[in-house]
């Protein structure tokens, strides 16, 4: 049988004049990918591909003059914003779609440059899903639905929270009771490269009864569950997908809990799907929780690394040039030395 040729459906609908007119329209990046930051809190933290979306959407209006811009919200794996577009004799049948192709163009362009650099995450050759959505703005009330609705995206992001994050517990719970020291590393460095550094601390060191608590997801993450296992250094687990019944546990993990100097943790119950916001709240739970922060490697842009900025747990990196040929900083984070020791000596390991 031949195969069936596929044809892409327009969004766009035929009976509207699209040269001129209110509108809000919404860009998704490709496979939903969370590229250009993370949530903090209610508040959106950028990261360099997410601030130079920004910045090319501010400056469009210069080279299209009868674009102009409201309220607009760059979010992790999305872009909304509310527009106006002024009929102008040279405008096209589908200006709209003009002025979208040009900016998806030119912020594919920047993220291209990022992504050959390693600068970026590397969702592939593509950053934005192939169409958008947009709706006519047609009233007042309308047009401040959309601003609302803008305006508080960043928070109904955070809001959607299932739950407190230790609702689903095994083990010994009294852990939670501790001093915490949080660990985290990004995804896609090798376990072998670990090398555990403090980089914040809320006054101190934590005492000795701290326990050790992460999410143990990233390879780096899991070879500090072990090495801590092998020491038998109190801690707690979050799992945002929900805590494994016993049998799929880690084995070391698992007798750690039996012995009572671990604890399993998450806001969902076992068998739930993973979810990129419960992941990205259980990282925000344990870092805004902790008495000190140690981290493995952390991507340049990526969404733990935006995280501590947030939070003001980690100095903003030097403003990275998105122009073609110039270089910017290192894939890894530079955190503040600790000791290796340190991290897993004593009670506290």
């Amino acid at each position: 049988m031949a195969e069936v040729p596929y044809y892409h459906k327009s969004l766009r609908n035929a009976n509207i004049n699209y040269r001129s007119g209110w509108w809000s329209v919404t860009i998704q990046v490709v496979k939903n990918k969370s590229i250009f930051g993370t949530i903090v809190g209610e508040k959106v933290v950028l990261n360099a591909l997410g601030q130079s979306v920004v910045d090319y959407w501010r400056k469009m209006p210069a080279k299209y003059p009868e674009l102009e811009l409201f309220d607009f919200v760059v979010m992790p794996n999305h872009f909304h914003s509310l527009l106006r577009i002024h009929f102008a004799p040279t405008s096209r049948e589908h200006q709209l779609g003009f002025l979208m192709s040009r900016f998806k163009g030119g912020t594919s362009f920047i993220y291209g440059q990022m992504r050959h650099r390693g600068e970026v995450e590397d969702i592939g050759t593509r950053l934005w899903q192939r169409d958008y959505w947009d709706d006519l703005v047609t009233s007042e009330s309308e047009f401040k639905g959309w601003q609302k609705y803008i305006r508080e995206n960043p928070a109904n992001w955070s809001s959607d929270r299932y739950g407190a994050c230790t609702a689903y517990a095994l083990g010994n719970v009294e852990l939670l009771n501790r001093p915490r020291i949080a660990f985290v590393a990004s995804q896609g460095f090798y376990a072998s490269e670990l090398k555990p550094r403090r980089i914040w601390a809320r006054s101190g060191e934590a005492p000795e009864e701290s326990v050790l608590i992460s999410t143990f997801t990233s390879a780096q993450e899991r070879e500090a569950l072990r090495r801590a296992l092998a020491k038998k250094r109190a801690l707690i687990a979050v799992f945002p997908a929900g805590v494994p019944v016993e049998d799929e546990l880690d084995p070391g993990l698992a007798r750690a809990i039996q012995e009572g100097w671990a604890l399993a943790v998450s806001p969902q119950a076992p068998g739930s799907r993973l979810n990129k916001k419960v992941a990205t709240w259980c990282n925000e739970f344990l870092l805004k929780n902790a008495a000190e922060i140690w981290v493995g490697d952390l991507s340049a842009n990526g969404m733990l690394r935006q995280m501590l900025i947030g939070l003001g747990r980690l100095k903003p990196p030097p403003a990275i040039q998105t122009t073609p040929g110039q270089s910017g900083p290192a894939a890894a984070t530079q955190a503040t030395p600790g000791t290796f020791e340190a991290f897993y000596r004593g009670k506290r390991l």
